[in-house]
């Protein structure tokens, strides 16, 4: 039998859409669009599905097994919330929620229905490149430095609803990808936490939260970690990674992606950057819903650790300064 899914917010829950109906594990039978010309438009593309301005008609339906979350940054929590309390299993853009106490209540909610499960839109996990380079990093004794830089070259992109929404984060939106990539590549969590945004350019414009943020983290075994999401950048959309370790240093940059090793450099093919990343992960979410023997890319401990960073970080910007990252259980 086929997973059933419902989808809410069809601007990048187009990609969702794609990713299940396009499966033959999964299928979607109910799509949520708020916006009453996008609405129009979709049932005249898909006309055997039901489309509905309702999420509830989502939440409500029994036969729907899968929700996937797609709409504004502010929407989350709440679809969360009715996800979880009418027994649905979730794909998630990021982030889960914008504050601690949301957080809790997600993570509690988890604990109680451990039937239930919730995975998020983190991509790099699946990249072939940064796969390669978790192969590499056996041993993160090796490390003492990274960089990771969140390059988004989509300036324009500030102005949409991005301007509207009381509490759009640059951390949340952007830094998070680079956030999961570290900790997943070392296994380790931060301890600590400084970071720094500026409104450079943008003060006058639609847009007035941080268009540049910086962070300085503190990890387990002497390792630092600069992050920077950078939506003002006239570049592509990017993912630079410099990893040092003690006798060598892997690099990710718009020339290609390098290994230094015993004076000699060494590059790495993959397929980076890669439009199927979103794809993979949300089918082998499905996949794990089908089969539970087969590893999750993701768990929900991660995801919540990751979240108490992100949301960490966003309160060293407000207080100006360096503070120990809360890990909720």
């Amino acid at each position: 039998m086929k997973i059933n899914a419902g989808i809410i917010g069809m601007g990048i829950g187009q990609k969702h859409f794609d990713a299940i109906e396009g499966y033959k594990k999964s299928q979607v039978s109910v799509i949520c669009e708020k916006n009453r010309s996008k609405l129009n438009s979709l049932k005249k593309k898909y006309p055997s599905k039901l489309i509905t301005n309702d999420e509830n008609k989502i939440f409500k339906d029994k036969k729907i097994n899968l929700v996937s979350i797609a709409s504004y940054d502010n929407y989350h929590f709440n679809q969360i919330v009715k996800g979880l309390n009418n027994k649905k299993n979730l794909i998630v853009e990021k982030p889960l929620c914008l504050n601690l106490s949301e957080l809790k209540k997600i993570n509690n909610l988890l604990k109680k229905n451990k039937n239930l499960f919730i995975t998020s839109n983190l991509v790099l996990r699946v990249n072939s490149l940064f796969k390669k380079i978790k192969k590499i990093t056996k041993n993160n004794n090796e490390i003492f430095y990274i960089e990771a830089d969140y390059i988004w070259g989509r300036r324009q992109k500030l102005y949409g609803w991005r301007s509207k929404t009381k509490n759009y984060s640059l951390i949340h939106g952007a830094a998070i990808h680079m956030i999961d990539l570290i900790m997943w590549l070392t296994s380790l969590k931060p301890k600590t936490v400084y970071a720094i945004g500026k409104k450079k350019f943008t003060k006058k414009s639609k847009f007035k939260k941080n268009n540049l943020v910086v962070m300085l983290l503190e990890f387990p075994k002497d390792i630092l970690v600069k992050i920077t999401a950078n939506s003002l950048a006239v570049h592509n959309h990017f993912h630079e990674v410099k990893v040092f370790y003690n006798n060598k240093t892997f690099e990710n940059n718009n020339l290609g992606s390098y290994l230094f090793k015993n004076n000699k450099i060494l590059k790495i093919k993959s397929n980076y950057p890669d439009n199927k990343n979103k794809k993979r992960m949300i089918q082998n979410f499905i996949d794990y819903l089908k089969n539970r023997g087969i590893k999750k890319i993701i768990s929900h401990k991660e995801q919540i650790d990751l979240m108490s960073v992100c949301i960490s970080a966003e309160r060293s910007m407000k207080l100006n300064k360096k503070i120990k990252i809360k890990y909720i259980n």
